[in-house]
């Protein structure tokens, strides 16, 4: 893949797979899943300065081991962190070319905005500062990460034109039932590309409530679940890339069977069925945490808030109390530990009221 190909929106072409770092593994484990990624054709890496370790991680099993320009690599910048606009994006900057190993971003992006943070990266310049990257020749491409509303995401666009591309979470819960479908709209009346990021929605759509699964599996046995979400999402118009956050080499080895056999569109009766998934699941009430983990150093108890919330999970869709209840117990900072200060919930890219659900997860354990 070259630069061009990720931001060429030529329609009929399924977006490529991308390796995304927010939930690699360790350095051992991370060395073959980044070798056989690589192997298979595709070459689009992305990290980002807020996912712990990941930078780090990419230096040594991609940077290190394989020639620079044998691969593309996307970064971001938090702008949450930006409090001195004279000193603080530098320095993020910086900091993530150390940690990456290297002198210049492919794709480098204005992270996770949000209504919230609107005013104050109008006020820093946060947009102004990596198009003055762009440049200066440390970035080759810029864009930004969206988590807010369609009217911000259309402000965005109409106020900040350069920007090249836009990563949004596009999967077929978000599409068919929220607010996705509205921004992936937006994107084509502006002519940007799209990368897309939450494709299985943190995973949840690869572990979908029995009778949803029960579903998929009738229709297509030898079939993965997440290979549904996959196909639906590579095939969205406008999308170029598919961020996919594989932890281990099983999930990297599944996803290109899956562009190998299933990147075809999906038939009507197809779309039907993901219809019919929907309406199970929607049947139970899960917390639609992504595990990104944003959240977890504004914690001041150090709970582990997106461990809380698979183990809930995976109680609503069926998995034995005792069994989720011994692993919830082994948890150093659990949802008991909570004291309901909020602190977290600025940094819910998904918008979830932690507090109230992490009161749900305590009564349900």
């Amino acid at each position: 893949m070259t630069h061009q190909d990720v931001l060429n929106m030529q329609s009929g072409r399924p977006a490529a797979l991308g390796f995304g770092a927010m939930r690699m593994p360790d350095i051992a484990k991370t060395i073959p899943m980044v070798d056989a990624y690589l192997a298979s054709g595709n070459n689009y890496f992305d990290t980002a300065w807020v996912y712990e370790g990941s930078e780090e991680g990419l230096r040594k099993t991609l940077v290190e081991r394989h020639p620079r320009d044998s691969f593309l690599l996307a970064n971001k910048i938090p702008p949450w962190e930006v409090k001195d606009k004279d000193k603080d994006m530098e320095r993020l900057l910086q900091e993530s070319l150390a940690r990456c190993g290297t002198d210049y971003f492919d794709f480098y992006l204005v992270h996770s905005i949000d209504d919230s943070r609107e005013q104050s990266m109008e006020d820093m310049g946060v947009f102004d500062y990596v198009l003055e990257l762009k440049k200066r020749g440390i970035v080759k491409h810029v864009g930004f990460s969206f988590h807010g509303s369609t009217a911000y995401l259309e402000r965005v666009l109409q106020r900040h034109p350069a920007m090249e591309f836009v990563q949004l979470q596009l999967n077929y819960m978000d599409v068919l039932r929220g607010p996705a479908g509205e921004w992936q709209d937006l994107a084509l009346k502006y002519n940007k590309p799209i990368i897309i990021m939450e494709p299985i929605k943190g995973g949840s759509l690869a572990s979908l409530p029995a009778p949803a699964e029960a579903l998929l599996k009738a229709h297509a046995p030898q079939r993965s679940i997440a290979s549904w979400a996959i196909q639906y999402a590579a095939n969205l118009q406008g999308t170029t890339v598919l961020l996919s956050g594989m932890s281990n080499l099983e999930q990297i080895q599944d996803n290109l069977g899956t562009y190998e056999k299933h990147i075809q569109p999906l038939t009507a009766a197809e779309k039907d069925l993901l219809e019919q998934v929907l309406a199970e699941t929607a049947k139970v009430a899960n917390i639609p945490c992504t595990a990104c983990k944003y959240c977890h150093k504004s914690c001041p108890k150090g709970i582990d808030i997106a461990s809380c919330f698979s183990l809930y999970n995976e109680l609503k869709r069926g998995s034995s109390h005792w069994n989720r209840a011994v692993v919830y117990r082994s948890l150093d900072k659990k949802a008991d530990d909570c004291v309901a200060c909020g602190a977290c919930m600025a940094h819910c890219p998904q918008h979830i009221d932690i507090v109230a659900g992490l009161k749900e997860v305590a009564a349900a354990f």
